[in-house]
């Protein structure tokens, strides 16, 4: 693909041109349940793609978890999608990063390799989608996101 294509480091999108996000669903990493974006529908929710050996994931972590906690009595959620493949070494780093927002399993990032080829590139980690209510992709990041970033992207969707 060429340098005109390729999806940059943020990638906004306006109301009327954003693309839909296809349904992530499957276990949670702690094993407890299941997370699926279907069943999260008229919220806004913010997708954090990572795995356990990535320092910038690691780094960004309690950011979402303040984030998280912070706006999510206002209809946001946070969800991960890990990419590990042993379940063991997510629950690990979920441990470790005394994450607050539910993780799902995604071995290999396969889920996310059914995003639209035009929002992001799912070869590294960390991956950010902004996913508004009706379940369509309003932003996307690749690389680490930072709390203040991270806000400035969620706010405007968020009912009033």
């Amino acid at each position: 693909m060429d340098d005109a294509r390729r999806p940059g480091p943020l990638k906004s999108f306006a109301s009327a041109d954003r693309p839909a996000m296809p349904e992530l669903a499957g276990k949670r990493g702690d094993g407890d349940g299941r997370v699926s974006l279907k069943e999260l529908r008229g919220k806004v929710v913010v997708v954090n793609a990572w795995a356990s050996w990535c320092a910038p994931c690691r780094a960004e972590a309690p950011g979402l978890s303040r984030v998280h906690e912070e706006l999510q009595a206002k209809g946001r959620r946070v969800v991960g999608a890990n990419a590990n493949v042993p379940v063991e070494a997510a629950r690990a780093f979920e441990k470790d990063a005394a994450l607050v927002y539910p993780g799902l399993h995604n071995p290999q990032g396969r889920q996310l390799l059914r995003l639209p080829k035009s929002v992001v590139s799912t070869v590294g980690h960390p991956v950010t989608l902004i996913v508004d209510p009706e379940v369509r992709i309003a932003a996307a990041r690749i690389g680490a996101i930072g709390e203040a970033e991270l806000k400035k992207l969620v706010t405007p969707l968020l009912p009033v």
